[in-house]
């Protein structure tokens, strides 16, 4: 197995602090209380059994499933990921399916002080690193089963019955542990009482206090000092970007007719109508990721006007480039889920700046965008203005700047100091990575 210091271009265990440690504790008592206490007999809700359906009538499907189950088996047997990370076994057809039932009514919780927050991620883990999973994610109608049982979980997510880890000082989100994390202090409650908000939704969606304090919006009057449009940690940046890459080879480089595309050929259409390759041709891309305990909405970044009505394009759920990436959130894959994940697409003009491209990010399970009402065509907007929200949804945030002629960005902190292309991974539950950006705070500037 590689290592993270070994391998830094593709590591095959990164995380950023959704889920325990693969070889913890925590997760293997995760994977016990799912897989010893599924029942003999269920009922799957009509989602599950569509899935149910899919996998009995198409062969194709069938065979993938039941060979990602046996090589599933055979990682587990060659222990080769002893001591390193934790691999469910996942039998048969069947135990998925009884998993994802139970799945729907679970909300992100806490295991021994370590957080579960993607339960679907932590379980899929065992069969996506496989050549036959990796295949089975990135089918078209598996992912089109997957997007209606994800849309279900949200619907329980956004209930009062999912909001179960607040209700109780001292533990699971309320735990010392928990608000360290997210600073509990500085957010909005929906009530000054237990349990504080109304639905895990509601937490994962919260304001600021005093947003003004909390997250300062560095320059606000110009478009000189480019500031990040959401809460994060970096994970690369990179100038001169193509029109056109190989993103499964090498260093997984990004593409933006890949990136700026979508299968829906209306959407399609605007894109191209737009012309939006051509203009960010040999541009800029700043690329970030979100850790559970960060704040969950964005910012417009820019002075300016919204080019055309904000776009969500539908992508795949759990396929991941890095084999074996045993992380269990895909963050390994970034820059190819930019480009093959449910996405946001919205493009500001500027008067002086050019065009900006915002592009939140769907990964796993995490994969509900939704743009604020005023982001229409033509409406101008200001930098701090509320642009949407990942409702658990996104866990990266993808920023495209234009090339101008005589222009160039230097992507630099307020205290002057340059980010690194290539910063640090986060390589634990706990680790945030090397370079954390605040939604508002300055990550760059323009220089002629």
């Amino acid at each position: 197995m590689q290592s993270n210091e070994s391998n830094p271009l593709s590591p095959f265990n990164v995380q950023s602090n959704w889920l325990p440690a693969p070889g913890s504790d925590s997760l293997q008592e995760f994977f016990r209380l799912v897989l010893e206490e599924l029942p003999e007999e269920v009922e799957y809700p009509p989602c599950i059994e569509d899935l149910n359906k899919l996998i009995e009538e198409n062969d194709v499907i069938q065979y993938l499933v039941d060979n990602a189950c046996k090589e599933n088996e055979n990682i587990r047997a060659s222990h080769a990921a002893d001591g390193i990370v934790a691999i469910p076994r996942i039998k048969d057809k069947n135990t998925i399916l009884k998993a994802f039932t139970k799945f729907l009514t679970m909300a992100p919780a806490f295991i021994n002080d370590d957080l579960v927050g993607l339960p679907f991620s932590a379980f899929v883990v065992g069969i996506d690193p496989t050549l036959s999973g990796s295949e089975l994610f990135a089918n078209p109608m598996f992912n089109e089963k997957m997007s209606a049982i994800l849309k279900k979980w949200n619907k329980f997510l956004d209930t009062e019955a999912s909001n179960v880890g607040f209700r109780k000082e001292g533990k699971q989100w309320l735990s010392k542990t928990a608000k360290d994390q997210y600073d509990f202090p500085i957010w909005k409650k929906d009530s000054q009482t237990l349990p504080y908000w109304k639905s895990w939704n509601s937490f994962f969606t919260r304001d600021f206090e005093n947003p003004e304090k909390s997250r300062p919006i560095a320059d606000p009057k110009s478009n000189k000092t480019i500031i990040c449009p959401n809460d994060g940690s970096l994970f690369r940046w990179r100038r001169n970007i193509k029109k056109k890459d190989v993103f499964w080879f090498k260093d997984m480089q990004y593409s933006l007719a890949d990136i700026l595309s979508s299968p829906d050929p209306k959407q399609q259409a605007i894109l191209d109508k737009h012309d939006l390759v051509n203009i960010f041709d040999n541009g800029y891309i700043f690329q970030t990721y979100l850790n559970p305990y960060n704040f969950h909405q964005w910012w417009v970044p820019v002075n300016g006007k919204v080019l055309f009505d904000p776009l969500v394009v539908p992508g795949y759920f759990f396929n991941k480039l890095v084999l074996p990436d045993f992380g269990g959130a895909t963050t390994a894959s970034l820059p190819y889920l930019a480009q093959v994940n449910a996405r946001g697409i919205i493009v500001f003009k500027t008067k002086d700046y050019g065009h900006i491209c915002c592009i939140p990010l769907g990964m796993s399970e995490v994969s509900t965008i939704t743009f604020d009402k005023k982001m229409k065509k033509d409406q101008k907007v200001h930098k701090g203005q509320r642009m949407g929200t990942f409702n658990y949804g996104g866990s990266s945030f993808v920023i495209i700047y234009e090339r101008l002629p005589g222009k160039d960005i230097i992507f630099v902190n307020d205290k002057g100091v340059y980010y690194e292309q290539d910063p640090p991974l986060p390589s634990g539950s706990s680790s945030t990575g090397g370079e954390t950006t605040n939604i508002g705070s300055k990550i760059g500037e323009w220089v002629s």
